[in-house]
């Protein structure tokens, strides 16, 4: 899976931009009075300066980064070990919108291998969350989830069923689902002899929409109520949001809990069948 990203398509602006600029290199500034083929042609000459600063303006404005270079470049620091590179590039692209299964699975190898767990639990659980069925994810979420000595939160059956796809494909299942009901519904209205075919179909696919409605619903359960990854060592739940009150459970880094609910510097979480505070300084939401 690493080395793997959505390539951005080259911004049209840039390249009208880079042919412009060739033209400009041609230009000659070095006399003081306007030389021969601007006394021919002053006007094509400000049009062509002003369409070139139209384009140096929406260049700016419209600018794209070029996250395929820097998704090779962090690739390229993980490979020569540059671990602290190769985690500031991949967390660079993850904060400008990248959130990519592929750019979060190898942010999380290269925390992993810096020791950071804590991240690299964080970044594995997010890439799950977009690509719910990647055996690379899975293993390695598992497999930094054993070193930090965590168990993973274990999920009622429907839940795990209905998380095992991502909000992505619910929603498309969901879509499909809607638009074919739909055409079932109408072909048991306008073509009644053949209901004996509409009236299964339309079954199904009520069945699927309702399927894909509970799997939004529980990506949003996830979004209220989310599960969050604790970043700091040597942490313990609290039984109220006082630095003085009494600790309920020693929690490690990496440690995956829910939050319930939130008092100002305080978080609610639940870890196991343990309720109790942590500071919200200590987590990180999965999101």
């Amino acid at each position: 899976m690493a080395g793997v990203l959505r390539l951005v398509r080259p911004d049209p602006l840039r390249l009208v931009f880079r042919s412009f600029s060739r033209g400009a290199r041609r230009l000659d500034f070095h006399g003081c009075g306007p030389s021969p083929a601007s006394r021919k042609a002053p006007v094509v000459k400000r049009l062509h300066s002003i369409l070139i600063l139209f384009v140096l303006i929406a260049q700016a404005v419209f600018a794209v980064p070029d996250y395929a270079r820097t998704f090779a470049d962090a690739a390229k620091a993980y490979d020569e070990n540059r671990l602290p590179d190769a985690i500031s590039g991949w967390e660079a692209l993850a904060n400008e919108g990248q959130k990519l299964p592929e750019v979060l699975f190898n942010l999380g190898n290269a925390c992993y291998r810096n020791g950071n767990l804590g991240k690299a639990i964080l970044a594995y659980r997010q890439a799950q969350r977009l690509a719910p069925r990647d055996p690379d994810v899975r293993a390695n979420l598992g497999f930094a989830a054993q070193s930090a000595g965590i168990v993973l939160p274990a999920r009622p059956p429907l839940a795990a069923l209905l998380l095992d796809f991502s909000r992505t494909e619910w929603l498309g299942f969901g879509a499909g689902g809607f638009w074919l009901l739909a055409g079932a519904l109408a072909a048991w209205i306008l073509w009644p002899q053949y209901r004996f075919v509409s009236r299964p179909a339309a079954v199904v696919l009520a069945a699927l929409l309702a399927m894909a409605l509970a799997g939004l619903w529980a990506h949003r359960d996830l979004e209220i109520s989310p599960e969050c990854v604790v970043m700091a060592p040597d942490q313990k739940v609290l039984s109220s949001p006082l630095e003085t009150s009494t600790p309920l459970l020693a929690i490690p880094e990496g440690a995956i809990v829910r939050q319930l609910d939130q008092r100002g510097n305080w978080i609610e979480v639940q870890y196991d069948a343990t309720r109790g505070w942590l500071p919200a300084a200590a987590l990180a939401p999965v999101l």
